[in-house]
């Protein structure tokens, strides 16, 4: 094989597996983004009904600790961990994620994700989110604060410790961009709930990542019924939900040639977009990811949900 097509097969590769990690949790390598829930027309479907056999449901606030595996041609590439905790006014939320193996050895990359906020059980309201992510030796952090109402009022970003150089106009051009926005995990979680809100997953998310606004699409493509195997805990109905970035503002050519872009890109050539199957795991339980999956001409990259722990 020529040196230069095997890196690009890897190369190809590496791209889906950031690109599936991105949107199974949405805090994407290029990254925080800001979103701002749409909901779109209901489907009408019969309601979910959970079988995963976690212990008895949570009483009072709801803890659920979430662990993902993603493979990747046989590969495993990246493992995640999510935590949730939900009470009756307040949320906090927690993800992170690294890559692993062969593919980690290649693209070293992890990132650790948190938010806290207000909630009235359907809109969640962030008061703080917090973020570093690593690539290698480059460590990026970003902390983005919000008022009492959940309006973004400031971003904070560091570079290996060190300020990261702004433009003049890019704290006004933020506070305008991001009106009316949430953090990325709030973004998210709202999404989700809206699952239980409406019995489907139609709906769209205003999103902005600091530069660019976009919009994130779900399409709600019915009931499936996934089965508990080796790689996955998770057995029981799940909604299907396909995905679609729609790029609305500052972006430039090669952002459109890069990242979730040009995953997307190659997926509609094959006409199967980014598929992402959610569930609760317990009766009245929160809305989760169980499963995504990206199908690549290098094979399918698929997240499972290895393992559950709610109290």
């Amino acid at each position: 094989m020529d040196k230069n097509t095997g890196k690009r097969h890897v190369g190809g590769k590496a791209l889906a597996i950031m690109a599936l990690a991105a949107l199974l949790f949405l805090p994407s390598c290029q990254h925080q983004a800001q979103a701002r829930l749409i909901p779109q027309e209901p489907a009408k479907h019969d309601t979910l009904s959970p079988v995963l056999d976690i212990g008895k449901a949570p009483q009072g606030r709801k803890n659920l600790d979430l662990d993902y595996d993603v493979y990747a041609g046989g590969f495993h590439a990246l493992t995640a961990s999510l935590a949730m905790g939900l009470g009756k006014a307040d949320y906090e939320i927690e993800l992170e994620a690294k890559t692993q193996g062969f593919i980690g050895s290649l693209f070293p990359w992890k990132a650790h994700y948190e938010t806290n906020g207000k909630t009235d059980g359907k809109r969640y309201r962030p008061a703080l989110h917090q973020s570093e992510s690593t690539w290698k030796k480059s460590v990026t952090s970003v902390e983005m604060t919000y008022d009492k109402r959940g309006v973004f009022t400031s971003k904070k970003e560091l570079e290996n410790n060190k300020p990261k150089a702004q433009p003049r106009d890019a704290a006004v051009k933020s506070l305008t961009i991001a009106s009316d926005a949430v953090d990325i995990l709030t973004g998210t979680m709202q999404i989700l709930q809206n699952v239980n809100l409406t019995d489907g997953c139609n709906s769209k998310a205003q999103v902005f990542d600091g530069k660019r606004r976009f919009n994130i699409i779900f399409k709600d493509m019915g009931i499936d019924t996934l089965r508990k195997n080796r790689y996955s805990r998770f057995q029981g109905e799940a909604r299907k939900c396909n995905i679609i970035v729609e790029p609305v503002a500052g972006f430039k050519d090669k952002d459109k040639k890069r990242g979730w872009m040009a995953v997307q890109e190659h997926t509609l050539e094959r006409d199967r977009l980014p598929t992402i199957w959610v569930a609760p795991l317990y009766q009245k339980g929160p809305i989760v990811p169980v499963r995504m999956e990206i199908a690549s001409e290098y094979g399918s990259v698929v997240a499972h949900l290895s393992g559950t722990d709610a109290k």
